[in-house]
């Protein structure tokens, strides 16, 4: 009788583990994502910002041109 018990129990443990396995491997790949994310964020809003700062230059040079 306890051979039956102790094989559901380590049957049960079994499924347990596999379950945090899967779920300890999802939030990594969450994490993952959202690392992945981020870094193409940066880069775009670097992008962005480096594009401004040369239309901003070449505003400036054209107003002094002007003489404002």
């Amino acid at each position: 009788m306890h051979e039956m018990m102790d094989f559901q129990l380590w049957k049960q443990r079994r499924k347990e583990m596999l379950r945090e396995v899967e779920r300890n491997r999802r939030a990594k790949a969450l994490r993952a994502a959202r690392k992945r994310g981020a870094g193409r964020r940066s880069a775009l809003v670097w992008e962005m910002k480096r594009q401004a700062g040369g239309l901003l230059k070449l505003l400036r040079r054209t107003l002094r041109k002007a003489g404002y």
